[in-house]
């Protein structure tokens, strides 16, 4: 499925990943409100739906100036992609609303 962000980021994902058993537990992290828990969600999900090299190239396309990846920016444009998919969460859930 490829997927195009509003930042302008584009990434073909595996549908068939989304439903792993790792990643449904990874997205549970994610809702958590313990930030260690989302972060240990985030590294896991992030790399393994997109993939070594593709999430390089989203590390590379929302680098500042200075060379920082914010988490911050990490985080939306995951969520962008996982909405995109049509993957429902609590925190996809609260951006449409």
């Amino acid at each position: 499925m490829e997927i195009h962000t509003m930042s302008g980021f584009v990434c073909n994902v595996n549908e068939k990943k989304a439903q792993d058993w790792r990643f449904a537990k990874a997205l549970a992290d994610w809702d958590s409100k313990d930030e260690s828990r989302i972060m240990s969600g985030m590294t896991f999900a992030v790399p393994f739906l997109l993939g070594e090299e593709q999430e390089a190239l989203l590390m590379e396309h929302i680098m500042d100036e200075e060379g920082v990846v914010s988490t911050e920016v990490v985080l939306s444009e995951f969520k962008e992609i996982v909405t995109l998919m049509g993957i429902e969460t609590k925190k996809s859930q609260a951006s449409q609303a």
